[in-house]
């Protein structure tokens, strides 16, 4: 299944869970899914998120020759590009937080991929780097972390 077809099936499942149907939701459906769509429904929740909360998602899954960004968003407060690194992780996989998992060589990776969007979208104003861990307890969506300005362009973070 592709990432448009993730992307889909996660909306619906989103949105039959706000009208009504949260069981869609709830840990036996959420241990059932692949590890992708699982990934598609954390990144659904976390525009959903910076949504309500004033962000326009500019893009989703930024590829470029140095990787894939999940979001691309514009946070008019700050006047800046966000760089959204998305980590979801079902209560059993908890043995870290979810944003532990973006390691020094994805910061990096990050760094890199962010040039290219500059060079793509020039002119640019100044970019930020955000991550949003979703965690999944046993009932359902257990906590949604924003770190805001998770790194910077320094290459010792």
């Amino acid at each position: 299944m592709g990432a448009d077809k993730n992307r889909k099936r996660v909306g619906e499942i989103l949105d039959r869970a706000m009208e009504g149907e949260p069981e869609l939701l709830d840990a036996r459906h959420v241990e059932e899914m692949p590890p992708k769509v699982l990934g598609a429904l954390g990144e659904e929740l976390a525009a959903r998120y910076l949504e309500s909360r004033g962000y326009e998602i500019v893009e989703r899954n930024y590829r470029c020759c140095e990787g894939e960004a999940d979001l691309v968003v514009y946070d008019p407060s700050s006047e800046e590009v966000v760089l959204v690194e998305v980590k979801a992780r079902r209560g059993h996989e908890a043995d870290c937080y979810p944003e532990e998992a973006v390691s020094r060589s994805k910061r990096r990776r990050y760094r890199r991929i962010a040039h290219q969007f500059i060079a793509d979208h020039y002119p640019c104003p100044s970019i930020r780097f955000d991550v949003i861990a979703v965690s999944f307890d046993t009932v359902s969506v257990g906590e949604i972390r924003h770190l805001y300005g998770a790194f910077d362009w320094e290459a010792g973070q």
